[in-house]
């Protein structure tokens, strides 16, 4: 696993600990040749990983420690490309597609890509290039084009049967910094023009918020700084179905040295959709537990699920830490509303009813919770 590390991270420099009783990722090849996963921050190992899965959970650890080790540095979940010499973040709801977009942005000669994942970003609103090889879903998505994907082929590095991270000879160097000028906020709509619409400060700003994994501090002073970003960067919703499309679009606006430069004006501002506000409540009689794949992180007052396997981040507040918490073991909906209130008495039962379900189903939806084998609705 050493070299498939240094493969995907080339210019980071590995060495032996002097300690080895300090919290460590341990990886194992068991003899069937799939891999162990044994976080830092996690009591659970995961299993049955291919090569390509068990590299991205070491490369995780690392980027996390990385932004432990560097307190007031935003660690902002997206892909980040430089589009002659504008750096642009892409983000947006579980699997809007913005590794496939970044990494096919990274191929061009006028771009450069930062990260397909995680975006160190400094105070004064600079951003750092981590130096980490884009990882791709496979298969690749259909309606990609013939050149793209031969280029995919002969660029793999480390692969496995799900994922594979891509050699970009375009890839900006670790350590590379630039200033962030752009968020862009992905809508895959099918059947779609690529076509840029506008994005509120407010909406930015909570897109930011919400996709931060570093420890944000005094609250205060990180809302304070969040809006702050959003107010100085150029905000946009980009609504987009063909790839190829897209990129074109991007390179056009972000082309020249005043940005964005636009055919025709903004689009209105667009609802945001939030797929997770879309899951069905769940059925509060039946028992549920955690999946056994997510890693769990606190991370300041809120509490961080992320499934490895498919880059799945989801984030909870304290309430919805102390309900993962009673998913540990299984649970029935009903018995963590009891608990719940019990806890908050002043709350009324239907309130914390209706907002359990709610929260619930979108763990169902996610996959981070299911319904034990075999168990039946409790009794009422």
């Amino acid at each position: 696993m050493r070299d498939d590390i240094c493969s995907v991270m080339p210019e980071w420099e590995v060495v032996s600990a002097a300690d080895t009783k300090t919290a460590t990722t341990v990886l194992r090849r068991d003899e069937d040749g799939t891999f162990q996963f044994q976080s830092w921050w996690s009591d659970t190992p995961l299993t049955k990983l291919g090569r390509a899965g068990a590299t991205c959970g070491a490369v995780a650890d690392i980027l996390q420690g990385y932004l432990d080790s560097r307190p007031g540095v935003f660690g902002f979940h997206c892909g980040a490309v430089q589009v002659n010499g504008h750096l642009l973040a892409f983000t947006g709801p579980y699997r809007a597609g913005k590794t496939t977009l970044v990494s096919r942005l990274g191929t061009e000669p006028d771009c450069a890509l930062f990260c397909d994942d995680i975006l160190p970003i400094d105070g004064d609103g600079v951003a750092t290039a981590l130096g980490v090889q884009p990882r791709l879903r496979l298969p690749l998505p259909n309606g990609l084009s013939g050149a793209f994907k031969s280029y995919v082929a002969a660029n793999m590095t480390v692969s496995d049967t799900r994922y594979g991270f891509l050699d970009l000879s375009n890839q900006a160097s670790l350590g590379t910094r630039a200033p962030l000028a752009a968020m862009i906020v992905l809508c895959r709509q099918e059947g779609a023009r690529a076509r840029f619409h506008e994005l509120s400060t407010e909406d930015a700003a909570g897109f930011l918020i919400r996709q931060n994994i570093a420890d944000p501090g005094d609250a205060g002073s990180h809302y304070d700084r969040v809006a702050a970003m959003a107010e100085d960067l150029v905000c946009l919703t980009l609504v987009y179905s063909d790839l190829e499309d897209a990129v074109s679009l991007i390179r056009e606006a972000f082309g020249a040295a005043d940005i964005p430069r636009l055919k025709a004006p903004l689009g209105p501002a667009l609802p945001l959709r939030d797929p997770d506000a879309e899951a069905p409540p769940a059925d509060l009689s039946l028992r549920l537990v955690r999946a056994s794949d997510v890693v769990t992180r606190q991370i300041g007052e809120d509490t961080f699920l992320w499934q490895m396997a498919d880059r799945n981040f989801f984030r909870l507040n304290a309430i919805g830490g102390a309900i993962w918490t009673l998913l540990e073991q299984q649970q029935t909906g009903n018995c963590i509303v009891r608990a719940l209130h019990d806890a908050f008495p002043a709350t009324s039962e239907q309130k914390i009813r209706r907002d359990v379900a709610m929260l619930l189903g979108q763990l169902i939806q996610r996959g981070l919770a299911a319904m034990c084998p075999g168990a039946s609705p409790d009794e009422m």
